[in-house]
């Protein structure tokens, strides 16, 4: 996924399953949790980092941190534009 410095976000069009991240203390990296949440239709996601080579993507909504497939994001979203962010 090419970086281009602006955040990349998504608007889904259908609800998305993820896995919740919570912080690992003295480290940048995440944690996968045990908790499943059903993002909804309707919101804007924003992509976090790359696709990693599971073909896990970080995305942030609501002010946390979720792990999604790619596939199922691209599948799922169309991305949205600077200006209807």
């Amino acid at each position: 996924m090419r970086n281009t410095g602006r955040p990349i976000r998504y608007k889904l069009s259908t609800p998305l399953q993820a896995v919740k991240l919570a912080e690992h203390p003295g480290s940048s990296l995440r944690d996968p949790t045990t908790t499943l949440v059903q993002i909804p239709a309707e919101v804007i996601v924003e992509v976090e980092g790359g696709v990693a080579e599971s073909g896990l993507v970080n995305v942030l909504w609501n002010g946390e941190v979720f792990s999604v497939f790619n596939e199922d994001l691209l599948e799922k979203a169309g991305p949205v534009s600077a200006a209807e962010a």
